[in-house]
Parts: structure tokens; sequence; C-alpha cells
């Protein structure tokens, strides 16, 4: 039996220009918790000012602290809360600025009896609205619930960079995937085909290497 074609698209920045921290910060905002985010805020000003400045050595790290750092600020929540909340991050935030071309070509794939994955560091109750908005298998990153609360932590690791890829190699072959960092380079190799969609300066380097298709729509 052939190996099923599994093509893989990334959610930031590749098929949505939304940004989760962006998201969730507003969830807080809207719902009387916007003191938790404020105290997060002046307790990161530093790093924050150091980034905005071009300061840090390691300007990814401090992303993923970031993210990190926000997601705690939902300790607690039922996963009918997270729920809830992840539901509007997606509605207000992840498909209002989707990327329209690239979703087109997802469902393209869909269409053509392809088995999409949307595979992505963004955590799993927030990938999996979007991903069921387009009715398609997602992967991302666990988060963690013990006694019925959320503990404000992530199961493992992060599924970005080399993560993805091994994923993706249990569950098929890799016909196409879409990315836009270079942390999608491992996955992008992967694939038969590659799409680079809005690269940023690393990825647009390997893509014009490797002679990738560039989608900047």
């Amino acid at each position: 039996m052939a190996e099923p074609e599994i093509v893989a698209f990334d959610l930031e920045g590749t098929l949505t220009a939304g940004v989760a921290w962006e998201g969730m910060r507003d969830y807080l905002k809207a719902h009387g918790e916007e003191d938790k985010y404020r105290r997060f805020f002046r307790r990161n000003l530093l790093p924050v000012l150091a980034f905005r400045f071009g300061l840090l050595r390691d300007e990814r790290a401090f992303k993923e602290r970031w993210i990190l750092g926000v997601l705690r600020l939902f300790a607690g929540y039922t996963p009918e809360r997270f729920d809830e909340m992840a539901a509007w991050v997606v509605s207000h935030t992840f498909w209002p600025q989707r990327r329209v071309a690239v979703v087109e070509e997802l469902e393209e794939h869909r269409a053509n009896g392809r088995r999409v994955i949307i595979v992505s560091g963004m955590f799993e109750p927030i990938l999996q609205q979007f991903a069921g908005m387009l009715q398609v298998e997602s992967m991302g990153t666990a988060v963690e619930f013990v006694d019925g609360r959320f503990t404000g932590e992530i199961i493992g690791q992060l599924n970005v960079g080399q993560a993805k890829v091994i994923r993706l190699q249990q569950v098929g072959r890799l016909v196409a995937a879409y990315g836009d960092t270079v942390r999608d380079i491992p996955m992008l190799e992967l694939a038969e085909t590659a799409v680079a969609i809005h690269p940023d300066p690393k990825l647009r380097q390997a893509a014009e290497q490797h002679n990738w298709r560039i989608l900047t729509e």
C-alpha cells in the first residue's frame, strides 16, 4: 500500500499574519483580566526594550520565553475556559488575518485527496480551533491540565524545527510543505515541494539556494 500523501502547513506567518500572543493579550483585555498582562509586561520591561532596540543576542529565545510567559497568564483555567479563549483568539486574530492565497492552496490540496496537517509550535487547543475551521488535522504543542485546571505549562517542548520533522516522518510521505521562518527549513527540506511564505531573510536565502517557490501574495 502506498504511503499517504501529506501536505504540511505552518500556522503563524504562513496561514495567517495574526500573532498568537497579541490575540491572547487582547482576550485578557476583553474579559476583564488586563491586569494580568500589565503585571507580566512590567516584570519583563527590560528584555522587551532590549528586543525592540535589537540588543538581544538570541531574539528567537526571547520570543519563545515571551509566548510561554503569556501562556502562563491562563493558569487555573478549566479546559472549557481555555477552549473558549482559543476560539476567541482564532476568530478575532488568526482568521481575520488569514493569508487567503495560502488558505486557497490548502483547500486545493484537501480537495485533491491529500492529507493536510497544520504543523506548528502553536498551543494545541488554539491550533485545533483554526484547523477545525478548515477541516484539516493539526500537530501542535500540548498544554498541561492537572485536576481539571491548566497548570500554565506545556507538555514536552515546543513543536518547532526538527520536532516537526520527527512527527511528520511518522505519518507518511511529505509531498509539500509551507513555512515562513528559518525554523521551518528542516520541514521544507523534507518535502518534495517546498514553499516559503513571506519568508524571513534566512529562509529567503535558503529558498533561493534550493529554488523553492516563494509566495508573498
